[in-house]
């Protein structure tokens, strides 16, 4: 019986994919927001974060089979583990905001959902455009827009922390929201760490 091929790269738009939708569900979720639904969504979340836990082991698990993988194997590893870690910070969000019995959503969260779904539908560009590899240009062109919403992203964050420390006076709040915002931060960085991921696999294979 013939093995059954696994293309890697089909397997990276997957994972991604499963983080856009995440993020997806998310934004519609903090425009949307009723805290009584709110293990709905993490359920909701967490099953394609499953979905994507599975298609990392069989990668792994194909990779250990391979005799010839179309790049390095420590390379097809890094990436796989890093977009596995960008899936699990996004469904970190979602269980915070049930676990943490979050009744109310700060002024800012939509804000946050929002430029994450835009920067992870940037990344699956990236993905899909790293399948078919042609131009470098084009491919740095968008691993440096996916930079700059990441420093988007971090000035977000920092406005955030201060105005929570500034302005809200219940400590448990504080504490409560500085994780939320701790994890939402994570987002952008996992991104950026990805994107930069395949800029250097590039560069090696070009």
């Amino acid at each position: 019986m013939k093995k059954q091929e696994l293309n890697y790269y089909d397997e990276f738009i997957k994972n991604v994919d499963f983080a856009l939708q995440i993020s997806n569900i998310l934004k519609d979720y903090s425009n949307h927001f009723d805290y009584s639904h709110s293990e709905e969504i993490e359920q909701q979340v967490h099953k394609l974060e499953n979905s994507a836990d599975q298609s990392l082991h069989n990668i792994l698990n194909y990779l250990i089979k391979d005799f010839l993988p179309p790049i390095e194997r420590e390379d097809i590893i890094m990436l796989a583990n890093n977009i596995d870690d960008l899936v699990d910070n996004i469904d970190e969000i979602a269980i915070n905001l049930n676990i943490l019995n979050v009744i109310t959503l700060r002024n800012d969260f939509a804000e946050f959902t929002n430029l994450i779904y835009k920067t992870i539908f940037t990344l699956k560009d990236l993905m899909l455009k790293f399948k078919n590899f042609k131009k470098y240009d084009e491919l740095k062109s968008i691993v440096v827009d996916i930079n700059h919403l990441e420093d988007t992203g971090d000035k977000l964050y920092q406005d955030a922390i201060k105005n929570l420390y500034q302005f809200e006076q219940n400590p448990i709040e504080v504490s409560k929201w500085h994780t939320i915002y701790n994890s939402l931060e994570n987002c952008f960085d996992s991104c950026e760490i990805v994107a930069t991921c395949i800029d250097e696999i590039i560069m090696k294979n070009s």
